[in-house]
């Protein structure tokens, strides 16, 4: 029997898909879906199923995709006879996937859309043996369908901040009927493991395993293009400003400014988490130094003259990690406006060798910030009054940078167990001796 809360929910989404078709229409025009896809969003596949065994995992956009990378590489060379079908949510992270390359066996789609015929149509085609949620982006309707066909469902990586935690309380007879229906619930922190029986989740279903980002592997390298701009930057200081958003942009091209009456040449390798703020971003740095900066999205190459270079590119993070030795991690500045900055994983950085910066608004990734805040991988600026001062530091003790970087490493081997938690969690669910659930 349906709960109070989860069918009035059912009920609400049966009347719902035309707000839905009409937001599609508005977000792909302005940019923020592919036209070309948006059948994808109403539950239409774009390709064929593949026959055998298929696993859906769902991530709501390139970060959490991209923690599940590591999972499902691990789990295609075990179980070389299951298929992968990956769904995210929005354009950037399907860009993303698409710039950074799935492995082999693995299917991308846009994930339908909430509504009954959509859900309806998407589980009619790809007909999933097992799901895989990344994370906590919940849809009510696509997961009682789910249940109604007896597939097992797995929640990893999950954590609930203070303000998701408060949020899903104010609906929590909705969350327990929800989260009642998966097999296992894996956490990140045993915070987020209370958390989960305080909505409702039963104790035996939730573990915590750590944090899965940590334990992903590095971001992909593009070796021309790097080793092109590595000439182009050769011999001068760099640090990049990473996964920034909008209103960061005025404050840390400042800060590199003040930097650059010591370093003269640095070059900063801004790179915004959205494209589409990079227009906005190249008129401040042009203000700022004089003259616009190289993009990526043109093909250029950063000049001796240059102050800026604009990383304006999908799924090459793993080259500018790998261009500077420090990176101060964006939409962690307690600046005014809505909504407030709550953090990017810092992990993607570290794994590479890039020493960690950050601001004070770290709330989706506290927990990884600690760990590296804690063990002296990391640093937290107050504001970025601080910042120049601490590039100059860095760049110019390469000892002190090699510190930093080895505490980091030792961060992440502790951090790495996460992953094989998550694998026996997944093979639990999927069977290990070469059967899947059956639907």
């Amino acid at each position: 029997m349906t709960a109070p809360a989860l069918a009035l929910y059912l009920a609400a989404s049966a009347l719902s898909e035309p707000l839905w078709r009409f937001s599609l229409q508005r977000r792909a025009r302005r940019g923020k879906e592919d036209p070309s896809r948006l059948p994808e969003r109403l539950g239409h596949a774009a390709t064929p199923r593949p026959e055998g065994p298929l696993v859906w995992f769902h991530a709501l956009g390139i970060g959490e995709a991209g923690a599940m990378l590591s999972v499902l590489r691990a789990l295609r060379e075990e179980r070389p006879d299951v298929q992968v079908l990956l769904t995210t949510n929005t354009r950037t992270g399907a860009d993303g996937l698409a710039k950074m390359g799935l492995p082999e066996g693995i299917i991308h789609q846009y994930a339908p859309i909430d509504a009954p015929a959509p859900i309806a149509r998407f589980l009619h085609h790809w007909r999933p043996d097992a799901f895989v949620l990344a994370e906590l982006d919940l849809w009510p309707r696509m997961l009682h369908s789910l249940s109604g066909r007896n597939i097992p469902m797995l929640m990893v990586n999950a954590r609930l901040t203070d303000r998701r935690f408060a949020g899903r309380m104010r609906v929590r007879p909705l969350f327990s009927d929800l989260l009642g229906m998966f097999k296992t619930i894996l956490v990140q922190d045993p915070q987020s493991a209370t958390r989960m029986a305080q909505l409702g989740a039963d104790s035996g279903q939730v573990r915590v395993a750590g944090l899965l980002k940590a334990a992903a592997a590095p971001l992909p390298d593009q070796s021309d293009a790097r080793q092109a701009l590595a000439v182009a930057i050769a011999g001068r200081p760099v640090w990049c400003a990473a996964a920034t958003e909008a209103r960061e942009h005025a404050a840390l091209l400042a800060a590199h400014a003040v930097a650059r009456e010591t370093l003269p040449d640095l070059l900063m390798i801004l790179a915004p988490r959205q494209l589409t703020d990079a227009q906005a971003a190249s008129d401040l740095a042009k203000a700022t130094f004089g003259a616009p900066p190289p993009r990526r999205s043109q093909d250029a190459l950063p000049t001796p003259a240059d102050s800026v270079f604009l990383a304006d590119s999908m799924g090459e993070m793993g080259v500018w990690y790998r261009l500077a030795p420090v990176s101060f991690i964006g939409h962690s500045l307690d600046l005014v406006g809505d909504p407030p900055l709550t953090g990017k994983n810092p992990f993607e950085a570290a794994l590479l060798g890039s020493v960690v910066l950050h601001g004070p608004c770290t709330g989706n990734f506290s927990e990884s910030y600690a760990a590296l805040d804690q063990s002296g991988a990391a640093i937290a600026l107050t504001t970025t009054q601080d910042l120049p001062a601490t590039l100059v530091r860095l760049l110019t003790h390469p000892q002190l940078l090699a510190q930093h970087a080895q505490r980091a490493e030792a961060v992440l081997d502790q951090a790495r167990g996460a992953l094989p938690l998550t694998l026996d969690a997944l093979f639990a669910l999927i069977g290990g001796n070469g059967s899947t659930a059956q639907t």
